[in-house]
């Protein structure tokens, strides 16, 4: 099932129902609607307006944190959330099968070679060098949706995790199980969303 993208105001939404959605906000501006506290607080309080608005209006929504620090929905019952945070915005996930976001800034450093697996490496060298930045960092962001969706992303040394990029949108994570992924670039920054394959 394809993610469904969203960067405006939440009433703006359109959702069939099923697929998952990844939002992607401001922490500071008209989106925040009004929250306080420091940034941590603002997103968990625009991830539960995002769940209260596909379950239904009157749910009281409860986010609590797993044992490796991973935001949990623990009311209502079904739910399923990520957060990534990087430079000036947020991606919230939310889906009804476990779900895992990542957001990364796009900056013009070269790539970190000993963080890919051999197959990667040679990938990435075969492009030119103005390309290789960006294409290094949507690799980072697979690799760090998957290693959040297995749930203990620290334990993971990056390199473990294999990645196949299929196209611009589609790729897919392989350590302790496969993912699908769909990326997305801005003109800021590049976001990837992951889910587990369908045995």
């Amino acid at each position: 099932m394809t993610p469904i993208w969203h960067d405006g105001p939440l009433d703006a939404l359109v959702w069939d129902g099923q697929s998952p959605v990844a939002w992607s906000v401001a922490e500071t501006g008209p989106h925040a609607g009004g929250l306080q506290g420091d940034a941590r607080a603002i997103r968990h309080g625009m991830a539960s307006a995002l769940i209260s608005i596909l379950a239904g209006d009157s749910v009281d929504v409860r986010l609590t944190r797993s044992p490796a620090g991973a935001p949990i929905v623990s009311a209502p019952g079904g739910w399923h959330i990520s957060l990534s945070s990087r430079g000036a915005r947020a991606l919230i996930g939310v889906a009804r099968a476990p779900i895992a976001v990542d957001r990364e800034v796009i900056d013009d450093h070269p790539p970190l070679w000993d963080m890919l697996t051999k197959t990667e490496a040679d990938a990435l060298r075969h492009m030119s060098t103005l390309a290789q930045p960006q294409a290094w960092i949507r690799r980072w962001t697979i690799k760090e949706a998957h290693a959040k969706l297995i749930g203990e992303p620290r334990r993971i040394r990056p390199e473990s995790i294999d990645t196949i990029v299929t196209d611009p949108t589609h790729a897919t994570a392989t350590f302790e199980g496969t993912s699908r992924c769909w990326s997305r670039s801005t003109t800021e920054a590049i976001e990837t969303i992951a889910q587990w394959s369908q045995p």
